[in-house]
């Protein structure tokens, strides 16, 4: 006797759509760990290679015009996704060629979007998913710092400081914040930190690395601060 002819229609029907469900799953996992990998050998090394060469990135962008700047976006919104490329040499090349304000503004306004591409992924997905994209030790670290207080502080403290913001951009729905608010709060909150990389490679043009120097062991304190008293309250 076959066995299917003993099981309630429905159930044939729930375990089917399960199938085709877990199947689609997959498959989604399978392409996006697929799309950074290559993202990584076939965009990110080769890109950084190009941004290292100041004047050919300048001679691109005054070839290529507004084009241009849209490519080099475009890289910089990929680089969030990824959270395996470094994003220091396009804030560097950024404020390099169009100085610190516009640089860091191009750069942000850029790194927002595929940090919103990531967030409503997450959203989207929730973490389960997640886990096949990222160590789930990785994603641990960053819970441990979500679950310290208030979403929204921690959002802003997430994207304000040298913490790990673009993978915190996956696990972004935490928060539950609307998309407008997701927007404002990363794009002004990133802001700073952009401005600092964007601002030295602004002064490396005219070798003032002594303001650099400044800069850097200004930031740092502030950070080395902040990162303490986050350790405190973790610890406690």
């Amino acid at each position: 006797m076959d066995l299917q002819n003993l099981l309630p229609g429905s159930f044939l029907s729930y375990n089917r759509n399960m199938k085709k469900k877990t199947l689609r799953l997959i498959i989604t996992i399978a392409a996006i760990a697929i799309f950074l990998v290559l993202v990584y050998f076939v965009i990110g090394r080769p890109m950084i290679a190009f941004l290292g060469d100041a004047e050919k990135f300048q001679a691109y962008l005054d070839e290529k015009g507004i084009a241009a700047l849209l490519v080099f976006g475009a890289f910089v919104a990929v680089q969030t996704l990824s959270t395996c490329i470094p994003g220091l040499p396009f804030y560097l090349a950024a404020g390099y060629v169009l100085g610190g304000v516009k640089g860091a503004l191009l750069c942000d306004a850029f790194a927002t979007a595929g940090n919103t591409i990531a967030f409503l992924i997450g959203k989207r997905f929730g973490r389960n998913f997640l886990t096949s994209l990222f160590p789930e030790d990785k994603l641990k670290k960053v819970e441990e710092i979500i679950d310290m207080g208030n979403p929204t502080l921690i959002h802003v403290l997430f994207m304000l400081l040298p913490l790990p913001k673009d993978t915190y951009a996956w696990l972004g729905f935490y928060s539950g914040e609307n998309l407008i608010k997701w927007i404002l709060i990363t794009f002004i909150a990133r802001f700073p930190h952009i401005f600092i990389y964007t601002f030295g490679g602004e002064k490396l043009v005219s070798n003032q690395y002594g303001v650099l120097l400044v800069g850097v062991a200004i930031a740092a304190v502030v950070y080395l601060g902040v990162a303490i008293v986050l350790k405190q309250k973790r610890d406690k």
